[in-house]
């Protein structure tokens, strides 16, 4: 009975090992910012206008974003470095997975607190150091689109949540 039990284990455990693992080749590649929503309006360019459009608010500069991801599990996130006249271009180095975790949200309705508790696929991106560490709730992807819902810096120590819309390039 014992060795039973323990059979059914074994094989559960490799099947569901096997449902959790992702296809990361349609991750892989070079990934262009193609839009920024908002949840909440902000006014970044402090002109006096909220806007749920990062595309609004944002400079030039600020929308030129791009995001590589390669086959090793390596990743470069390009800020400002397609468009002259960047000032303030950079390019990060991350490691990137993907994995299911568990994503709390919290809301409220008619007064009362209500959790949302579900296990989406996460795309995670670790700088060498592990202090930067961007995590993002993968909504959609297919060859040619990259939905990903994650925190956005609105300011020096501010964030809002945001959807982001990556269209892929062809190198």
């Amino acid at each position: 009975m014992k060795r039973i039990l323990a059979i059914f284990i074994i094989c559960f455990l490799f099947i569901f090992s096997l449902y959790a693992q992702y296809d990361t080749s349609q991750f892989t590649g070079l990934w262009v910012l193609q839009s920024v929503k908002f949840k909440h309006p902000v006014d970044l360019n402090k002109d006096g206008y909220r806007s749920s459009d990062a595309f609004w608010e944002f400079d030039e500069c600020r929308k030129d974003q791009q995001l590589e991801l390669f086959p090793d599990y390596n990743a470069k996130a390009y800020y400002g470095t397609s468009r002259s006249g960047c000032v303030n271009h950079q390019v990060k180095q991350y490691k990137w997975n993907l994995k299911e975790e568990l994503v709390k949200e919290v809301k409220y309705e008619m007064g009362k607190r209500v959790v949302d508790e579900r296990r989406p696929t996460v795309l995670k991106l670790n700088d060498a150091s592990g202090n930067d560490a961007k995590v993002f709730v993968v909504i959609g992807v297919d060859e040619n689109l990259l939905t990903l819902k994650g925190l956005v810096k609105t300011g020096t120590n501010t964030t809002e949540e945001a959807i982001l819309i990556y269209r892929k390039r062809k190198k």
